[in-house]
């Protein structure tokens, strides 16, 4: 994942192999939705064998646990059942561990496909999420128990001390020492519910410390110490404040920052930890959609309206564009999965109630 996989886990890139003699199933992509953001990712980023590339130029043999997730919350929130299942498919013949845990990435070198050795706390538990969501809406138990046997591996291998880990090695499951704190997923957690996992997950957060108005970046479970990072990434913060209010946690603090940021012009992607001054000059769209998904959990719609037709204005709004409907710069190419995804959820969400990612 490009914005929230620590330093540690990307180390644990060594590639093992992935099996690739399996039949993958193929996917129609000529499917109208009524979103242009999901036409431009069915055009660009969705394979024919049902695979997400993270982007359309360096990175398109790479296909992350992160997008899976994010695809199956958008398809489950459409009431899409069919193309559910394909991407259920997809889970279980080539991101699904022998530990019934996910592996973060995998990368294509000609035909061949192989996973990394680690998964990622958050992946795995949107995937739960999704999986619960989907076997209650879609009446298929087959869900239920893979969100089960995914969800234990994740309290019992992915959990230390009673509180989850960022990744676990999936060959030796050694464990992570760091939780961070975006990955706590109130709607999957309350799924797993085991001994004091839920619990002890909210009082991380709420015994936290704040440097006004951003939060802590992360928990370290062996010192019991939190962790800032010196420039603050706005995706990291707004995902937390997300969490924050999951677990109905104040964030006024960050709330009144964001708004009165968002009224002045423009909510960069980057911000100095001290000053509270932007570190860099540009605009992110995951920041605009996770936005949303946190003005929403604040009853702040209108508010929440108001981001969306910010977010909006980035997208390629040329019909007759190649590209129509992508959150990508036509020059350079550059795109990714992840603000692709999370604004179509906003987009669906907004409409007619929502997933949080």
């Amino acid at each position: 994942m490009r914005h929230l996989i620590s330093i540690s886990l990307s180390c644990l890139f060594l590639l093992y192999g992935c099996s690739d003699n399996k039949e993958e199933t193929e996917l129609p992509q000529d499917y109208e939705s009524e979103f242009p953001t999901e036409s431009f990712i069915r055009s660009h980023l969705l394979t024919e064998k049902g695979l997400i590339q993270t982007n359309v130029t360096n990175r398109e043999n790479e296909f992350l646990s992160e997008s899976l997730g994010l695809y199956l919350l958008f398809l489950v929130e459409r009431d899409r059942a069919d193309e559910f299942a394909s991407q259920v498919d997809v889970l279980t013949e080539h991101f699904l561990h022998a530990s019934n845990l996910v592996s973060w990435r995998l990368e294509r070198t000609n035909d061949e496909l192989t996973r990394s050795p680690a998964n990622a706390w958050i992946d795995d538990a949107r995937i739960v999420h999704a999986l619960y969501e989907a076997g209650d809406a879609f009446d298929e138990p087959s869900y239920i128990e893979l969100a089960e046997q995914i969800g234990t591996s994740l309290t019992s291998i992915g959990v230390k001390d009673g509180i989850p880990v960022d990744f676990v090695d999936l060959a030796t499951k050694e464990r992570g020492d760091v939780l961070t704190l975006s990955y706590l997923d109130e709607d999957a957690l309350r799924h797993m519910a085991v001994n004091d996992l839920y619990d002890n997950s909210k009082q991380v957060l709420s015994n936290a410390p704040l440097s006004e108005p951003f939060f802590a970046k992360s928990y370290v479970i062996s010192t019991q110490t939190y962790q800032f990072d010196e420039e603050i990434n706005m995706i990291d913060q707004l995902y937390v404040a997300l969490r924050y209010e999951q677990f109905g946690l104040s964030t006024a603090s960050f709330y009144s920052f964001f708004k009165e940021t968002f009224n002045d012009g423009i909510v960069y992607g980057r911000y100095d930890l001290n000053s509270k001054k932007p570190t860099v000059n540009y605009e992110s769209q995951a920041v605009y959609a996770l936005a949303i998904f946190y003005l929403l959990e604040r009853d702040e719609r209108d508010f929440a309206e108001r981001v969306m037709n910010r977010l909006t204005s980035s997208m390629v709004s040329d019909s007759s564009s190649d590209y129509y409907g992508g959150y990508l710069d036509v020059d350079t190419k550059e795109t990714h999965a992840f603000d692709n995804l999370l604004p179509l959820l906003a987009e669906g969400g907004l409409i007619d109630g929502y997933l949080i990612p």
